[in-house]
């Protein structure tokens, strides 16, 4: 049996708190988000190639609890999207067998003069999520996902703090290399506290929070956290952009999931590293 947790992408904006000690929070917001429309124009030409792994819960058994697929990821303009934007992700192999439609996929895809703009949107977001195994079914395993909610065009759904997180591993991110702070970083945590919501689940607002940690020096992102609580399902998304700059932008190196049914005992993961930009 499915569980009912679709979660589907709508509409968002952000407003601010006051700061401490450190700059004043809108200067940092303000930074940061001058950054992040700037790496949206820039990173339309740069596709990377994406390795991801999921494990879904035993329970799913017999059906396919492991998979591992290679793609391509890009981001696209899309007219239809309350983005402006979509993450494409163009598989081109599924646990070791190469995808025979690819080429008739995207034809259709992105050539169909017929489909609307909103439509393709969200055929696109349909066909990044196609292979997902388990029994959540989810289209925001992508990762720019929460770097998107600092577009400066959100300026109404979140309150936002400030604070400071020294070299390390940040409190709860993944014990692992690319989720370490080399030097001090920003740390903008935000809560949704307005509706529509950014992501719905079990076809209802579902609110998100997070955080994001920007390097002082150059405002630019180094990995973000995404916490989405829908009434079933609690989702969380950690993304490092520790690559080398490129473009003077970081990139995503390393995405790591989760997954929780709430009131079960059931867990999805996923593992995706990036590489090869062009």
């Amino acid at each position: 049996m499915r569980i009912p947790a679709v979660l589907v992408l709508a509409s968002i904006a952000v407003a601010v708190v006051a700061a401490d000690d450190r700059p004043p929070l809108q200067a940092i917001l303000s930074s940061v988000t001058d950054y992040v429309v700037r790496f949206e124009n820039t990173i339309q030409g740069i596709v990377a190639e994406e390795n991801y792994v999921q494990d879904s819960d035993k329970s799913d058994r017999p059906f396919v609890t492991h998979r591992e697929l290679k793609s391509d990821l890009l981001l696209v303009r899309s007219e239809g999207s309350d983005f402006g934007y979509v993450q494409f992700r163009d598989v081109f192999n599924v646990d070791g067998d190469p995808v025979r439609d690819r080429g008739d996929r995207l034809t259709k895809l992105f050539l169909d003069a017929s489909m609307s703009a909103r439509r393709q949107a969200a055929q696109i977001m349909s066909e990044s999520a196609r292979y997902n195994i388990g029994s959540i079914e989810r289209n925001i395993n992508v990762p720019l996902i929460a770097l998107m909610l600092m577009d400066p065009m959100y300026r109404s759904h979140f309150k936002y703090s400030v604070d400071t997180d020294h070299k390390g591993v940040p409190r709860g991110m993944p014990k692992s290399p690319a989720f370490t702070l080399g030097a001090e970083a920003w740390v903008l945590e935000f809560e949704e506290v307005a509706t529509p919501t950014v992501v719905r689940g079990d076809d209802q607002d579902a609110k998100s929070h997070g955080r994001v940690w920007a390097d002082p020096a150059t405002s630019r992102v180094l990995m973000t956290e995404l916490i989405v609580e829908a009434k079933t399902v609690r989702s969380t998304i950690r993304v490092s952009y520790q690559s080398e700059p490129i473009a003077g932008l970081l990139l995503p190196v390393e995405m790591r999931e989760t997954y929780v049914v709430k009131k079960r005992f059931y867990t999805l993961e996923g593992t995706a590293t990036y590489g090869n930009f062009m």
